[in-house]
């Protein structure tokens, strides 16, 4: 579809928006916008740079004001071809009184259009309903995350192409969790100048003895490649860093990050525009890195997934996954849920389910069909 006018109300469901610009590729712009959302306008603009764009501010809490805004406004634009005005974002009031607006303008060839996220198409609801009218185009991660005001530390994080040759290894670290967390209880490995002062080499404190399941534990981190030069002498280690400095952690919490990594790498459809573990993000205009276990995007969604292999779980864990879904994705078009090793009570369950969080316990038989099925929604 040739789109000379894309029309847009601007608001924090701002992803809608960003893929509208890059669907129709019109050559122009108009942002529809209210003064509280000066700054997302301001993102979505640096976003198209190079697109003609126009800017209309309104008042959207008076209806009256609104309504003679848009009448003038439409009245007077003039469009060599076709209008679309997307409608997904916004009020209700900026778009229904927008919509009656340019539909009562004779000389302007106009659409309206609405963004499906299931089917990823916009949908044509004015002046004929039409579904799956024009396919989505796919944004990257990083335009994603720059357009809620937020980017990834550089090189942070292992992304989906680096873990999933590891695929096999982390399985086995998964099978192996249950004795290991059963070795690695009340389990403390000594300070990293504490092994220098030992000839480099770590132990556990309190004279823990370094198990079989332990040992295992490390050779299949080195497998995995977050380590290596693993050097095992009775219950000592040493070894060099690759991505951990701390690879008891690694195979006690860590591994299910990359899991959940590997997991969603194998059985990638080709829709996966990046993906991470460990990966840290700023959070709102570039302050405050926060570390997501892991962060990925797929058909213009975000997902996220928070890992926690503990006993048990709390309502406050629960609270601070939903603050950093909504504060890294806004509080639309993302995917969010706990990948744990909990047993959980239905109380807590129920919570989440009206936190809009998925659980996946990562020990279940079918936890990788799971995680895959809620993942790719």
């Amino acid at each position: 579809m040739k789109v000379d006018v894309l029309v847009q109300n601007v608001s924090d469901q701002c992803i809608p928006n960003l893929v509208a610009a890059k669907t129709y590729q019109p050559q122009r712009i108009i942002w529809i916008y209210t003064p509280e959302k000066e700054n997302i306008l301001k993102r979505l603009q640096q976003a198209v740079h190079g697109v003609r764009q126009e800017t209309w501010q309104v008042n959207a809490r008076d209806s009256q004001a609104l309504a003679s805004v848009l009448g003038q406004r439409f009245s007077n634009l003039k469009a060599s071809g076709k209008v679309v005005y997307h409608l997904t974002s916004g009020t209700k009031s900026m778009a229904l009184q927008g919509m009656y607006a340019l539909m009562k303008q004779s000389h302007l060839s106009a659409t309206g259009v609405v963004m499906d996220p299931q089917s990823q198409h916009f949908d044509a609801v004015l002046p004929k309903a039409a579904n799956n009218q024009t396919p989505c185009v796919s944004l990257g991660f990083n335009q994603i995350l720059h357009v809620h005001g937020s980017k990834r530390k550089d090189k942070s994080g292992r992304s989906m192409e680096i873990v999933l040759p590891h695929y096999d290894a982390i399985q086995k670290l998964r099978l192996l969790n249950p004795v290991l967390m059963r070795d690695l209880k009340d389990v403390d490995v000594c300070k990293k100048e504490e092994a220098q002062r030992n000839g480099g080499f770590y132990f556990l404190r309190q004279n823990k003895a370094l198990t079989s399941n332990i040992q295992q534990g490390l050779h299949i981190a080195q497998d995995i490649g977050v380590i290596k030069g693993l050097n095992i002498q009775g219950n000592q280690f040493a070894f060099q860093t690759v991505y951990t400095d701390n690879p008891i952690k690694y195979i006690r919490n860590v591994w299910m990050e990359d899991w959940v990594t590997a997991v969603l790498a194998k059985h990638n459809d080709g829709n996966w525009k990046g993906g991470f573990s460990g990966i840290e993000v700023s959070i709102k205009q570039y302050e405050n890195y926060q570390e997501f276990d892991f962060l990925g995007a797929r058909k213009n969604h975000l997902v996220y997934w928070s890992c926690k292999n503990t006993s048990k779980l709390s309502s406050a864990q629960l609270f601070e996954i939903d603050a950093l879904k909504d504060e890294v994705g806004g509080r639309d078009f993302h995917i969010a849920g706990l990948v744990h090793t909990a047993e959980i009570k239905e109380g807590l369950k129920q919570k989440a389910k009206r936190l809009g969080l998925h659980l996946v316990n990562v020990l279940d038989a079918d936890a990788e069909e799971k995680l895959v099925r809620i993942s790719c929604r």
